[in-house]
């Protein structure tokens, strides 16, 4: 099977007037077979967070050549996230965080499904720190929140005195229709709940860039979790199989279900929600 890859435009834009405080972005695009996704790296007060995929790495390692962090923090262990990280550390000689369950998982090369190798790049192994529960930096703080359900490993990055959230793939879209086969939504949704009693606003997303009002959409994405929960649970116990309901409720299947081989479905999202749910503390 041939792949059509591509890398579309890469761009770097500083945010906020304060140097020691302000948000530096880096933005890219990678898409394939009709599929394009952004990408969003950020530097905060000399902290890169997460390092992109392999497939931008001449972008990436611009950015923070021009911006020189002092250390890469992660938010989980996936290759679009991780990807560059062997490279920068050796390159500009910083040390790299990322949850201690994850240490020994980064320590290898990436394991990656060839669908995910193609988009996103593999993902040499690089050694790195566990996460404190704060992060340090010469100007700011970040509280270093775990929130699995994406994966086991995933954190977020909290600057309560700016109200300002770092959320990896946390967030990524107030309606979810497709998802990764190991992902745990409930698990996900209870994630959701505990980051709601905190006090945020904007939020800098992997995958969406900088979102303001973001408490309000992190509101939304889970209300909208549990209304479908709530959906599929009933069609459910009315006798319905799995795959009926995902023909019920999300009839059109993405083109990435199909290249992926069902890695990344709405029929893992449904699934979840069934089997999962008696994890669910609502």
């Amino acid at each position: 099977m041939g792949f059509s890859c591509m890398t579309m435009h890469q761009t770097a834009c500083y945010l906020r007037t304060d140097r020691s405080q302000e948000v530096r972005v880096f933005n890219s695009i990678v898409g394939m077979l009709g599929t394009t996704l952004n990408v969003y790296a950020y530097i905060v007060d000399g902290m890169l967070i997460d390092s992109g995929p392999q497939r931008i790495k001449r972008g990436i390692v611009n950015f923070c050549l021009q911006n020189r962090p002092n250390k890469i923090v992660h938010t989980h262990f996936h290759e679009d996230h991780t990807g560059n990280t062997a490279y920068l550390v050796k390159k500009l000689q910083v040390p790299a965080f990322i949850h201690p369950e994850s240490v020994g998982i980064c320590r290898n090369k990436g394991d990656i499904p060839i669908y995910r190798l193609a988009f996103w790049g593999h993902r040499l192994g690089f050694e790195a720190e566990p996460l404190p529960e704060f992060i340090e930096n010469e100007h700011s703080r970040f509280e270093v929140i775990h929130t699995p359900g994406h994966t086991t490993d995933h954190v977020v990055f909290l600057d309560r005195e700016k109200g300002r959230l770092f959320s990896g793939d946390l967030f990524l879209h107030h309606k979810t229709r497709v998802v990764r086969r190991n992902e745990n939504i409930p698990l996900l949704m209870q994630s959701l709940r505990k980051l709601l009693k905190e006090s945020f606003d904007t939020v800098y997303c992997a995958h969406g860039g900088e979102i303001e009002h973001g408490y309000r959409l992190v509101e939304q994405k889970l209300g909208y979790l549990e209304e479908l929960q709530d959906q599929i649970l009933n069609l459910h116990q009315k006798g319905l199989e799995i795959k009926a309901i995902v023909k019920e409720i999300f009839p059109r299947t993405p083109i990435i279900s199909y290249f992926s081989l069902g890695e990344f479905s709405s029929f893992n999202l449904v699934r979840s929600l069934i089997e999962d749910k008696v994890q669910d503390g609502r």
